[in-house]
């Protein structure tokens, strides 16, 4: 798959501006009425879920949005809907933002705190299902007892008590039972990632063991083979196939050849598995499940960019874009209808209702 950033080579089209040029910046009041439309960044950057990027510039240059699809993490992309993210985001910067995780308490635009976690307006529009899975290479698969390892272990390898202590962290491979030995090599995604606030959540870390290399978007001090056009999970996918004493977490489109997901407690990241996360009886269900967004906030009214690529998904061609989602190995909700995850089209069948 080319893994390029797309960016539509049509002219851009111009929105009014949040800040005019020696302008005032728009108020509380006005930026809570759903007329105004803010500008997204010079390129038509489109920031969030490094997770679901590669699906998002595929549905990007079939809706022919012209948007620059630019991952980054889910934390940054929240933060381009909320209060501005770094360098990424002066400011609100976006309605819609792909993150691989539920809003959480944070600032919103304006500068005021947020109501437990929803800021006003902010829709939690579910659009798939995904595993955030612990890769290994194939021959580590297959050389380890039911493919499998423990929620336990795996939290040992992370981040070991939970605190990251150097005596709670297991490095060797033997410790976790493959017959020959080896020193781990641990890769994750960084703290801006929803796919590391899961990870985080659901094996009880706050801090991790100092061995485990941070793996970032795009970034030159990755390790060989990744090159700097690889987006984090892109590149834990290379480094896990190519090492036979790595693992690394990651979602569903970091399965490539030479790499495996092994299964967690015994239970395999499979779609009726892990389907069961939204099921009326959760039994057995894959123990890292999640589900996936693209949040909104509907108090705003969207670029133009960013409505076509909203009518697209949600209008015409839902079914393309549920296509495009399995296609990159994540998990429709169900095998009835597309976007079938609650509330109407999944859109608020989440924690914040668009309220």
């Amino acid at each position: 798959m080319n893994k390029m950033k797309w960016a539509m080579s049509a002219a851009v089209v111009v929105t009014m501006s949040v800040v005019g040029c020696g302008g005032d910046s728009m108020s509380t009041e006005q930026q809570q009425l759903g007329s105004v439309v803010q500008n997204l960044g010079p390129n038509n950057e489109f920031y969030g879920s490094d997770t679901l990027k590669e699906a998002l510039i595929a549905a990007n240059v079939q809706s022919g949005a012209g948007l620059t699809i630019e991952g980054k993490g889910s934390g940054v992309g929240e933060g381009c809907l909320r209060n501005g993210s770094g360098t990424s985001c002066i400011g609100r910067q976006q309605t819609l933002a792909p993150m691989s995780r539920d809003f959480k308490a944070g600032t919103c635009a304006g500068g005021t705190a947020s109501s437990g976690a929803c800021c006003p307006g902010e829709s939690s529009n579910v659009v798939a299902l995904d595993a955030v899975n612990a890769f290994v290479s194939s021959s580590t698969y297959n050389a380890l007892a039911g493919n499998s390892i423990s929620t336990a272990n795996l939290k040992k390898v992370f981040c070991g008590d939970g605190s990251g202590s150097a005596s709670t962290c297991v490095s060797n491979w033997s410790a976790l039972g493959r017959p020959t030995t080896g020193t781990i090599a641990k890769y994750r995604r960084d703290d801006l990632s929803g796919t590391t606030d899961t990870f985080k959540s659901l094996l009880g870390c706050t801090t991790f063991c100092a061995d485990v290399v941070v793996i970032n978007d795009e970034s030159s001090t990755n390790p060989s083979p990744c090159t700097t056009s690889d987006s984090a999970t892109t590149c834990i996918g290379k480094l896990t196939a190519n090492n036979a004493n790595a693992i690394g977490y990651a979602g569903d489109s970091a399965r490539r050849t030479g790499n495996a997901a092994l299964k967690v407690d015994g239970i395999a990241p499979t779609a009726a598995n892990v389907r069961k996360l939204i099921s009326s009886n959760p039994s057995g269900v894959y123990p890292l499940s999640r589900k996936l967004f693209l949040n909104e906030n509907v108090n705003y009214a969207k670029a133009t960019q960013e409505q076509a690529l909203y009518d697209w998904v949600y209008s015409t061609n839902t079914q393309d874009f549920e296509d495009l989602l399995v296609q990159q190995g994540f998990i429709s909700c169900s095998d009835i209808s597309p976007l079938d995850c609650g509330g109407d089209l999944g859109r608020g069948a989440g924690v914040c209702k668009g309220l």
